[in-house]
Parts: C-alpha cells; structure tokens; sequence
C-alpha cells in the first residue's frame, strides 16, 4: 500500500505547478496587441497581418544569386541558409500573438530566441505568443520534418521600433518588398543579428 500511495502523493505535488506552469505558458501576461496569423507551405510561410486592414505576404529562403539584389551581402548579418526575402516585421515591446496552420502537412514555426515552438498543421490552428524586448534580426527554422527541403525554410523576424513599424505597414500595404528596402535603408549599418531579448 505504501509503494502505491507514496508515489500518488509524490505525483500530486508535481501536477499542481506543473497545471501552473500551463497556464502561464498558454495565456499571455497581457492582451495581444498585434496578431500575425502563419501558415506552413512546402517550403515557405505564409504570414497575414490580422490588423484593421489586412496585409499578407510570402516568406521564402533566399537563394544565393538573388542576395545582391536584395542588399543582403553581409553574411554576419544575413546568414546563409536563414536569410529570407521578406522578414515578418513586428514592433518592439509589443505583445505578439501568432496563429500557427499549415496549407499541406505538419510544419513547425520555432524561434529559438522568443522561447516559442508550436506545431503548424493542417485544418487545425495552433496559438502562441511573444514579446520582443530588443530591436534586431531573429533567425529560427521550421522543426518539423515536412519534405525534401524542409532544411530550406527559414522563419525571420525583424523587431524595430513602433515609428519604424508604422512606417513600414504602411508602404507594406501596397508594396512589401519596397516597404522592405526602405526599412533596410533606415537601419542600414546599425542591424545586428540580435541575441534572445526575452
């Protein structure tokens, strides 16, 4: 009786921080103030603006040829393999909230720096959320294994600040990769590639 009881208990205590810790990790401190709705494609994301009137874009790994007419040459900044042709660009210290899907099989929009990892699949919405504390280029990858290049599909997030964003929405409406050069142009020799700000 005591080998049964004794581990039951032992349970009990670990099951009430852990429902704790859940929570916590399901529901943000505060309510979103932006949501970004991401959909895993074979092999790119989809990203759409949920805002009062709707952006969405294409996101896919940046071939080698096309860095130069990009502006993206300095591989410190725009690593191989990572660097995308448009960046999903969020202001800093805002409250993120991301709806994760997929179009075809399971990915997964994973950004080590933001502390997030969750499941994109098919006909089914997944929710997590970040805030950003420091300005800068973040680089993660899809981590589920989804094909042939699943090892070419980059996830790049650009944190600036809210007059940058406002700025770039706005260009962004009518043309992402004009909104996007003239971002790069604004902070052109001050961008590093950021280290975790969370």
């Amino acid at each position: 009786m005591i080998w049964t009881v004794g581990p039951v208990v032992i349970l009990l205590f670990l099951a009430v921080p852990s429902f704790q810790l859940l929570t916590n990790q399901y529901n943000p401190p505060e309510e979103p103030k932006l949501t970004i709705k991401a959909t895993g494609n074979q092999w790119n994301w989809d990203y759409e603006y949920q805002n009062q009137e709707a952006l969405s874009f294409n996101s896919a790994i940046l071939a080698d040829k096309d860095r130069a007419a990009a502006g993206k040459t300095d591989l410190a900044i725009y690593p191989r393999l990572l660097t995308v042709d448009n960046e999903l660009v969020v202001p800093v210290n805002t409250m993120t909230r991301v709806l994760v899907t997929a179009a075809d099989v399971i990915h997964a929009f994973a950004m080590p720096s933001f502390g997030i990892k969750v499941d994109a699949v098919p006909g089914r919405t997944n929710e997590t959320w970040f805030k950003a504390e420091k300005e800068g280029l973040y680089y993660g990858q899809c981590s589920q294994l989804c094909g042939k290049d699943h090892a070419f599909m980059p996830i790049a997030v650009r944190v600036v600040s809210d007059a940058q964003f406002k700025t770039w929405l706005e260009t962004a409406k009518t043309d992402v990769p004009a909104a996007n050069k003239a971002l790069m142009a604004e902070i052109d020799g001050t961008n590093k590639v950021a280290a975790a700000g969370n």
